[in-house]
């Protein structure tokens, strides 16, 4: 009798961009793991979250339901996955009676990996994985835009308000941040560019990019609005998108870009990192500071 194994990943309440992300990955990275061992394999693409607003305190009522496709192309990615025969299941085509044949996936792994299996999940995550199309078209012009200026880097800033709701040393963290970007720019030579990837008010980003100005007066600054203002039909197919797919935009500006740096705290700079790594990026070009979650490494290993 051949037995089907149906694998998905779970969202967790007020998880954002990359910790969905992370689970969607795992439950590729556990279908891989068990196509070795079961006749077939099945993994559901279930529906998925965004937040409604950004940089604000009203952290506990800001998430509706997205669709499943909203961050991954769905026919690519079943494409790709049949050809390890590894089936793609969207949540129409599953019927109560395999509920007990699900394994359900979250962020953090439920097993100890070994080297060879991370290795193998993250090369082919990394380089395999589909991006919905829509959102590659806008992160690949907006790295070709950034890339007229002739050094130019990508600085992650996670210093929006609803920290404040979790996140005691909010305040702190974000004086830890800016002056983290004032040393780093300090420190790189010939920079003339930097990209911030940030979901912060206009207003809040206007007052930092005034504030890099001021000590830097020479030195670009930009972010996802500012850039494509110089491609307004890329920028009104940006200002259609939810904040999670906006969110999606700036992770793959950072995944691709020619240096990134952000902090190792947030899973945000760590999964771009991972990304970076497997795609084989020099060590230098990625910058996680300071090192002091060592649970990313666990759960998505650098190998």
């Amino acid at each position: 009798m051949i037995i089907i194994l149906y694998i998905q990943y779970e969202v967790e309440p007020n998880e954002g961009l990359c910790n969905q992300l992370m689970g969607i990955f795992r439950t590729i990275g556990e279908a891989l793991y068990y196509s070795h061992q079961h006749d077939s394999i099945s993994i559901i693409i279930n529906d998925l979250q965004t937040r409604t607003s950004s940089d604000t305190t009203d952290f506990d009522v800001n998430f509706s339901k997205i669709a499943y496709d909203s961050f991954v192309d769905v026919d690519e990615l079943t494409h790709l996955l049949l050809h390890k025969n590894i089936l793609v299941r969207r949540p129409q085509e599953v019927n109560n009676h395999i509920q007990n044949n699900i394994i359900s996936c979250r962020r953090y792994s439920h097993r100890q990996l070994l080297p060879d299996e991370s290795r193998e999940m993250g090369i082919f995550i990394a380089n395999s994985f589909p991006f919905a199309k829509n959102i590659l078209k806008i992160a690949n012009c907006i790295i070709g835009l950034m890339s007229l200026y002739p050094s130019w880097k990508v600085i992650q800033l996670r210093i929006e308000e609803e920290l404040m709701n979790f996140f005691p040393g909010y305040e702190k963290s974000t004086s830890n941040q800016l002056q983290e970007t004032i040393n780093m720019i300090s420190n790189t030579p010939d920079l003339s560019a930097i990209y911030f990837a940030s979901g912060i008010r206009e207003e809040k980003y206007n007052a930092v990019a005034q504030s890099i100005n001021h000590k830097f007066p020479n030195l670009i600054t930009k972010n996802k609005h500012d850039i494509l203002k110089n491609d307004p039909e890329i920028k009104k197919e940006l200002d259609a998108l939810c904040l999670e797919e906006q969110a999606l935009v700036d992770w793959l500006v950072c995944v691709g870009a020619p240096s990134f740096a952000g902090p190792h705290a947030t899973s945000f700079a760590y999964l771009a990192g991972y990304m970076r790594h497997y795609r084989g990026f020099a060590k230098e070009t990625t910058h996680l500071w300071p090192e002091y979650t060592p649970y990313w490494d666990i759960w998505f290993p650098r190998v």
